[in-house]
């Protein structure tokens, strides 16, 4: 029958059903997100030869295909990535800025004051009520200094939750996507030409857009109708109905982070393998741990910096001088209790992939404040020799300087001049190979940073080599440290003020603020206009639509009338009988 009128105008029929079918499917999802519209394509059935040439034999359906984009898509996906990682740097550096510029809790009004103080007693050095104050306005400058220290913690436990719930979003999705893999791949199997099940090709695509705000991610699609996704570093995410979880875990050799990576197996046990943010690209997961690991970083070790510098410059000159009761003076801020300043103010983290049989062991020995940067150091042992590099850069370790001391043989960590910045000491005879260690010079100092002394008494504003109740060289000394350059002396730079450094501090966060605020705008208007373009393609027309309802009725009623004709005709022919 297919050869006759009948079968003709019945596959019009068909066709033409099959386009009413999916014009209304298209309007039904008009507002569903992540639709994306979709089109009846037709070809025409063989001819049939005869004396008079080939005669038509009307339609068939070829599928229903959905109008996509690879290139779009693609282009969307990365959008949203990068849109994604520049927000949440910028909504974590807002936290910092607002913070560090705010004279409640910033450094600036705390250190004015502090400086203040001790002006005001240059001009009567016995006052006891100058002196009170002084001892006052050093008590509120190093409970500034652990204020600051506290809410940059706070933000950086704030900032792990973050990741923690990015990544539990991460593991939904890839999950739901593997699901999808093989759901897919199932209904090309079932599907006699092969057609896509595009509604469920949709959900896929929306569930890897959504995917990308999390993690930038490389897609490749399989020729079976899955779909494969890896990690920028290449990690595998999604492999057909396969899923690969990202996990966190708490540091245990540094417990104020949260590690992410995936698990390994390590002689056999199983072991994290951690991520770093350059190795993710962008993305929101990506963001909070550059976030963390770059700018709360440089901007904590900064304020231990500017702590342990203040503390050090004060009590050099407290403990030069004498007291009111010509005593020797004692220093006026402490960081600790171990005897150690080094120690006090500086923290050794070993790296999660130490040897656990007689693992290395680093100590601080010696730091030069004055031409410290906010810089960590990691150590790697190769050879058995420390090499070093800054943590979180790309270039090659270098070997530290070996110096031969009667007292212990040591390590330095120079600048570019080859000035010394810090020493150190392995506790090992035989350090063992691979091990590696993070110094942070200067991160514990804001946090333990207190005032030493409680009497007003024990101020030591004179110097000891005229300890007369009037003189106050010593004193002079204190409040000449506010616009003395003794900071960032490194590579013959003139260096800057403590103050000066402060405000250094809050315009690097200011300008870092303006600049991730900038990135994250023109990023979110680069993801519209892909966002646009791909609506315009891609999503529902409801002229178009309406168009063809128009277009397929009209090809419905025809092909009725045509088998309606075809049944008049053949009445006719019986009646002839």
């Amino acid at each position: 029958m297919s050869n006759s009128v009948y079968g003709i105008a019945l596959s019009g029929l068909n066709a033409a059903r099959a386009g009413l079918s999916t014009t209304s499917h298209n309007i039904a999802n008009s507002n569903t997100v992540g639709f994306n519209r979709q089109q009846v394509i037709q070809q025409s059935r063989p001819s049939t030869g005869s004396d008079i040439g080939f005669i038509g034999q009307g339609v068939s359906i070829a599928t229903v295909q959905r109008v996509y984009s690879d290139f779009i898509n693609s282009q969307e996906q990365k959008a949203t990535s990068d849109a994604a990682f520049f927000s949440a740097k910028a909504q974590q550096i807002a936290r910092v800025d607002a913070m560090v510029a705010d004279d409640a809790s910033g450094l600036s009004s705390a250190l004015s004051i502090f400086f203040g103080a001790a002006q005001t007693l240059t001009t009567n050095p016995a006052d006891l009520a100058a002196r009170q104050n002084f001892l006052s306005s050093s008590e509120t400058l190093a409970s500034r200094f652990n204020g600051l220290n506290t809410v940059m913690d706070e933000l950086r436990g704030a900032t792990n939750l973050k990741v923690r719930d990015t990544v539990e979003q991460l593991n939904n999705a890839t999950s739901q996507i593997a699901s999808l893999n093989n759901q897919i791949v199932t209904a090309l199997n079932q599907t006699s030409n092969g057609g896509p099940p595009n509604d469920l090709m949709d959900r896929r695509d929306k569930l890897i857009l959504q995917l990308s705000e999390q993690v930038q991610t490389t897609r490749v699609d399989m020729a079976d109708g899955s779909t494969n996704l890896f990690l920028a570093n290449g990690q595998s995410l999604v492999v057909g109905p396969t899923q690969f979880k990202v996990q966190t875990q708490v540091d245990p050799q540094d417990p104020q982070n949260l590690l992410v990576g995936m698990s390994t197996n390590v002689n056999g046990q199983e072991r994290l393998l951690a991520f770093d943010s350059d190795s993710l690209g962008n993305g929101a997961l990506a963001g909070y741990l550059s976030f963390r690991e770059n700018e709360l970083t440089e901007y904590q070790n900064t304020t231990g910096l500017l702590a342990a510098r203040v503390g050090q410059a004060v009590n050099d000159i407290q403990t030069a001088g004498v007291d009111l009761d010509g005593n020797p003076g004692n220093a006026l801020f402490s960081f600790g209790s171990s005897g150690s300043f080094v120690e006090d103010i500086s923290r050794v983290v070993p790296n999660v992939n130490n040897s656990t049989a007689n693992p290395t062991e680093v100590s601080l020995r010696s730091l030069d404040l004055s031409k410290l940067s906010a810089a960590e150091y990691e150590v790697q042992i190769v050879g058995g020799v420390p090499r070093y590099r800054e943590a979180g850069s790309d270039s090659a370790f270098v070997p530290a300087n070996f110096v031969a001391d009667p007292g212990g043989d040591y390590y330095e960590i120079r600048d570019p001049a080859g000035a010394p910045l810090l020493s150190f000491q392995l506790d090992n005879a035989a350090p063992q190979e691979g091990d590696r260690f993070t110094l942070m010079p200067v991160r514990e100092a804001a946090l333990n940073m207190r005032t030493a002394i409680d009497r007003p008494s024990e101020v030591a504003a004179s110097s000891a080599i005229n300890p007369s109740i009037g003189n106050n060289e010593n004193i002079l000394d204190i409040a000449a440290l506010q616009n003395s350059r003794t900071l960032f002396q490194s590579n013959n730079s003139a260096g800057v003020s403590i103050s000066d450094g402060f405000n250094q501090l809050v315009s690097r966060v200011g300008n870092k603020a303006r600049e991730f605020n900038m990135a994250a705008e023109s990023r979110e208007t680069v993801l519209n206009q892909v966002a646009d373009s791909r609506d315009a393609l891609q999503g529902v027309n409801m002229d178009e639509e309406a168009a063809n309802l128009i277009k397929f009725q009209q090809a419905y009623q025809a092909s009725g009338r045509v088998i309606s004709l075809s049944k008049e005709l053949f009445d006719q022919i019986l009646q002839m009988f």
